[in-house]
């Protein structure tokens, strides 16, 4: 790359310098080569010092919400990630849910239970997520509370079942050896965007939430350059990182390489909006045992947090997967995919998926 034969704090440091003196500058190329020196093992392509610098140019420069720096970043490091193999990739069209996190709203599990419910009704969904950093509950941490192993790498494909899960921090390894970096910072660094971008299954479609206005052309963008063929992304106009169930959502949605800029409602899904409060979220494992209820149609449990029901959860899950729904080509319009989730939970069929994933062979 660039005559680069080796990745070392020395060639690191020409880059980290441009990125500072002249951060409008700095090229789609230049952005690959100092992922490729940060993704090094044991500090061998940065110190931990240039790191944390790298860190704080992109993010106070602006470059971190750059659309340019995020696809050449996100190219890099889906290099360094364990690769995966999924059966029937070829006949099936795997999509995947998830949200950039960030919003500070503390939601309930929706994009989890939405993933499930969505596999429930015919969607072949192989999820990418970890543990929470900004919310009390990640989709990891529910899982876990669900008693689910988080798969590690093995070079066997994936098995053709409706709905898998694959915990970031083990298919990201250059990552997960930044994290006490990260965690040393006091603000939010590119990487806890580019998380959604990194799901090693190569999914062809996505439901993608961002939790600012900002981001949804940005990352309508890089799923574009990143090769997802149907996508979404959408973010509630209050600032929330899923589609919203109290009001508005604005919508980037990519089709033949387009880019539509829209805005839905609840009841553009037949469902009437409630506030946010509704449909709040608590520990991972009060969540998991609202998930178990909500996917059993049973009563909610005592821990749920008030004023937060079953009857708003539910609604707030359908139209997330009805997204899903849509975007897996298995709904022709959100109406269709709510009544597909809802029949998907009523009929068991979402909880079969996943007891699908739950219960696989080590």
């Amino acid at each position: 790359m660039s005559g680069v034969t080796a990745f070392t704090p020395d060639s690191f440091k020409p880059l980290l310098q441009k990125l500072i003196d002249n951060p409008d500058a700095f090229t789609s190329q230049e952005t690959r080569l100092s992922f490729h020196h940060l993704a090094q093992k044991e500090f061998g392509g940065a110190t931990p010092v240039q790191i944390g610098a790298f860190l704080m140019a992109l993010k106070y420069s602006g470059k971190a919400h750059d659309d340019i720096i995020i696809s050449a970043a996100a190219e890099v490091m889906r290099e360094y990630a364990t690769s995966v193999k999924v059966t029937g990739s070829e006949t099936d069209f795997v999509v995947d849910i998830v949200g950039t996190g960030g919003d500070g709203y503390n939601t309930f599990n929706v994009s989890t239970t939405a993933a499930i419910v969505a596999a429930g009704a015919g969607a072949r969904v192989v999820k990418h997520g970890s543990k929470a950093s900004t919310s009390a509950s990640g989709s990891a941490d529910i899982l876990a509370a669900l008693g689910c192993r988080h798969l590690a790498p093995t070079g066997a494909p994936l098995p053709q079942i409706p709905f898998v899960f694959l915990s970031a921090s083990n298919y990201h390894p250059s990552i997960a050896s930044l994290a006490p970096i990260r965690k040393s910072l006091p603000f939010r660094t590119i990487f806890n965007v580019l998380g959604p971008l990194l799901n090693p299954a190569r999914p062809r479609g996505m439901v993608l939430g961002v939790y600012t206005k900002s981001l949804g052309p940005v990352f309508a963008r890089a799923l574009r350059d990143g090769g997802v063929e149907r996508a979404m992304v959408v973010c509630g106009q209050e600032g929330l990182d899923e589609i919203s169930i109290a009001g508005g959502t604005w919508t980037w949605t990519i089709r033949n390489g387009e880019i539509v800029e829209g805005v839905i409602h609840p009841t553009h899904f037949g469902i009437g909006a409630q506030p946010l409060d509704n449909v709040t979220g608590s520990t991972p494992a009060v969540n998991a045992a609202t998930l178990v209820a909500l996917l059993n149609n049973g009563p909610p449990p005592d821990e749920l947090p008030p004023p937060a029901s079953m009857s708003a959860i539910r609604d707030f899950v359908c139209l997330n997967a009805s997204a899903l729904l849509v975007i897996a080509g298995i709904a022709s319009d959100w109406k269709e995919g709510t009544r597909l989730a809802r029949e998907s939970i009523e009929n068991g069929k979402a909880w079969q998926a996943f007891e699908k994933f739950r219960d696989m062979d080590p």
